[in-house]
């Protein structure tokens, strides 16, 4: 079967700056991909390429006859009004599922992410506004938006920001069980360990394919660059003693057959390129000075937060310790 996504000699750029030059790399069947690589790389970028959302400057992107991308930016802004349930609506209305399946649809979806109308102390009411949502539950609401036409790739860009731990732990158990393929971007290690079983870094303008998890591409690329290193000493090494050879000989008529064959070699040499190191970031946090016996003092603590339907959460009670 050919690929979901398949893109061939892509490449993009920010002004003057090159983000990524002739990238290419297909999704299939089964791929779980997580998307890695520094700020500024231009994984976003390539995402949107991915989701036809922007045009690359030269090469394609192919999708397979009559399968359906799903794509969730990094934030989601919905208009004024717009409940939950009307977002799915809406949804449904531009997929092949029919009418009369749209309720169920909607429901399980909805359900799946949290969101019901029972108004339960976990979940948000479908009549909620979408746009009132706080960052965790408008990226559930995109999800869900997304998962509603069943897509056969999702595309996410980092899905975890904004997230509480439940709603992270929620996605993970969702990608877990996923059916299809998806690409996502994160720099959370430990979810895409949890998620993902293929990484696809992109850095110093080239991407580079590793089957495994996060903790397995480490792996990899340590063995990776061991090899480039043992190469490029290699390949160094046969440069010097060419460029020696020539250096001694070439004024010697005698030897001029073998300088011209050293010079032609040392022409047809492709040069290996060592990549700098990726900067590193490194903390000191100096020891504190003692403090007091009694370090915090809480009396009669009280905390509540608004809901979308009008209501209070209540999260702490007249609390002290």
């Amino acid at each position: 079967m050919p690929p979901i996504l398949n893109a061939q000699g892509v490449s993009k750029r920010f002004g003057a700056v090159p983000l990524f030059e002739k990238i290419s790399f297909a999704v299939n069947e089964g791929d779980r991909i997580g998307l890695i690589g520094p700020n500024g790389a231009g994984k976003s970028t390539l995402l949107a390429v991915l989701a036809d959302e922007t045009e690359p400057d030269t090469g394609e992107v192919a999708v397979r006859k009559r399968a359906r991308v799903g794509y969730v930016k990094q934030v989601s802004e919905y208009p004024s009004g717009a409940t939950v349930r009307r977002v799915i609506e809406a949804a449904l209305d531009r997929t092949a599922v029919p009418p009369n399946e749209h309720e169920q649809r909607l429901r399980e979806t909805l359900g799946r992410a949290g969101f019901a109308d029972d108004g339960a102390a976990t979940s948000i009411r479908m009549d909620a506004e979408a746009a009132s949502l706080s960052g965790g539950w408008r990226k559930r609401l995109a999800i869900a938006e997304a998962m509603v036409t069943d897509p056969d790739v999702l595309l996410l860009d980092e899905p975890t920001n904004h997230l509480d731990l439940e709603s992270r732990n929620w996605l993970e158990d969702y990608l877990q069980t996923y059916e299809n393929a998806f690409v996502l971007i994160s720099h959370d290690r430990y979810f895409l360990d949890m998620v993902v079983n293929k990484t696809v870094e992109v850095w110093n303008k080239r991407m580079h394919v590793y089957h495994g998890n996060y903790s397995k591409y480490q792996v990899l690329k340590e063995e990776r660059r061991a090899q480039l290193m043992a190469a490029y000493k290699n390949q160094r090494e046969r440069i010097e003693a060419l460029e020696a050879f020539i250096n001694r000989f070439r004024a010697q008529a005698t030897k001029a057959k073998q300088v011209q064959s050293r010079i032609k070699e040392l022409e047809k040499i492709e040069r290996i390129e060592v990549p700098d190191e990726e900067a590193t970031i490194h903390f000191h946090f100096p020891q504190p000075p003692a403090s007091g016996r009694t370090v915090i003092e809480v009396t009669n603590l009280t905390k509540t937060y608004p809901m979308p339907d009008g209501g209070v959460k209540r999260v702490l009670d007249d609390v002290s310790f």
